[in-house]
């Protein structure tokens, strides 16, 4: 009789510490590990008002994982209506309702029979103006931010009128400029520097080349393009530059290298990185060995002179094989340089010897545009795939590189 005593004893104790421990897992389970949103369930904006989500918090297991959490929906303050915002954390989800009214508060009026605006790009864009007025009738116009549209950029630009008023109620509304290309403004054009060898100042080669410059040089040259705020833009910024869709600053200028000689990597890439001035090298890729690899630069693209294209055969200009060369065997030999550098922005003739034919492989071959050796800028309305370029030599002073770099 003792024993069963003893053995109910020791199976209601068990139990009694199953269900203790229990209830001290589901306790702290439950209160730590929530959600819940920051700021009110329900919030209500004016049309066109702007929606600040307050968020939520997210803790599970005692730990914060508001950073995790997914967030569903978004009001679209255009138009009047409900909107559920869904934020999701694990086993949770907590939902936050924004309703937009169909008036504006407070509210801003643009002026102007239509409040879309046609222009051409280099033209100067007029603000027809506007009003703004609080939900009490105080003009609050003078409160007005505008902001938003990029006018040297052909495209539709939105112009974006902002206003808060003293209840911190915010109103934005936005006018459409619509810019057309255009490649007849006045523009003095793009220089597009063309270097080739560079050499130590202290150590210069027996046979000076007239297309190296001295390390002095280009350090100054570089030092002053810095100094004088240039711009240095992408290839497919150029691009857009030539088809009149965008406007560069004036003072704007490309760097590129031809050759991919040892003397460049040697003393100019450590300038370009020292001046943090981006330029192109042109790298015949047969040639190339693991150049790509051990001189990769932010500051420095490889670019295409050609697989195996920079040697003789042909009879134009420097007498360079592109001009005699199949369609398929160019083709191929372009492609084949292009998975090499892994671009495609640009392509340097081999020799600047080229014809109608090669500009229409060279597009073929998927290049955005190409260089030559003729002296010149670019300018909008251009031929994308035969740029001039601007020689620097090694008899150069700095008056005459500000010479063929300022505008004029």
């Amino acid at each position: 009789m003792k024993t069963n005593t003893k053995l109910v004893i020791l199976i209601v104790v068990f139990a009694v510490a199953v269900i203790v421990a229990l209830v001290l897992t589901v306790n702290h389970y439950t209160h730590d590990s929530y959600m819940v949103l920051n700021g009110e369930e329900k919030t209500v904006i004016g049309l066109n008002g702007l929606y600040d989500d307050p968020g939520a918090t997210a803790v599970i297991n005692g730990k914060d994982v508001s950073d995790q959490i997914k967030v569903t929906g978004k009001p679209d303050s255009s138009i009047p209506g409900k909107y559920d915002i869904v934020y999701s954390a694990g086993n949770f989800t907590v939902t936050r309702q924004v309703t937009v009214t169909d008036t504006m508060d407070p509210v801003i009026e643009l002026k102007g029979a239509d409040k879309d605006i046609s222009l051409t790009l280099g033209d100067e864009f007029k603000d027809p103006g506007y009003t703004a007025t609080d939900s009490e009738g105080n003009d609050i116009t003078a409160e007005v931010e505008v902001t938003g549209a990029d006018f040297n950029r052909a495209g539709k630009q939105l112009v974006a009128y902002t206003v808060t008023d003293s209840q911190g109620k915010t109103t934005r509304v936005y006018r459409t400029v619509k810019i057309k290309p255009n490649t007849e403004y006045g523009t003095s054009g793009l220089p597009i520097c063309m270097y080739q060898y560079v050499y130590d100042d202290d150590n210069p080669p027996d046979n000076l080349h007239s297309n190296s410059i001295s390390t002095s040089t280009l350090s100054e040259e570089l030092a002053w393009l810095n100094e004088h705020d240039y711009y240095y833009p992408t290839w497919q910024e150029v691009v857009e530059y030539l088809n009149g869709e965008l406007l560069l600053p004036e003072k704007s200028v490309v760097l590129t290298f031809d050759s991919a000689s040892s003397s460049f990597f040697k003393y100019g890439l450590p300038l370009l990185e020292k001046y943090k001035v981006p330029a192109t090298c042109f790298i015949v890729t047969s040639k190339a060995g693991n150049k790509i690899s051990q001189y990769e630069s932010q500051y420095l693209s490889f670019q295409s002179n050609s697989d195996d294209m920079h040697r003789g055969g042909g009879d134009i200009g420097h007498g360079g094989i592109f001009t005699k060369l199949s369609k398929e065997e160019a083709l191929a030999d372009l492609k084949k340089s292009i998975e090499i550098t892994g671009n495609k922005d640009v392509f340097a003739y081999p020799f600047g010897d080229y014809n109608d034919e090669c500009k229409k492989i060279v597009e073929e071959a998927g290049f955005s545009c190409a260089v030559t050796t003729r002296q010149g800028r670019a300018k909008p309305g251009d031929d994308p795939y035969s740029l001039p370029r601007q020689r620097m030599g090694n008899d150069q002073t700095m008056d005459t590189f500000r010479a063929l770099v300022l505008p004029y």
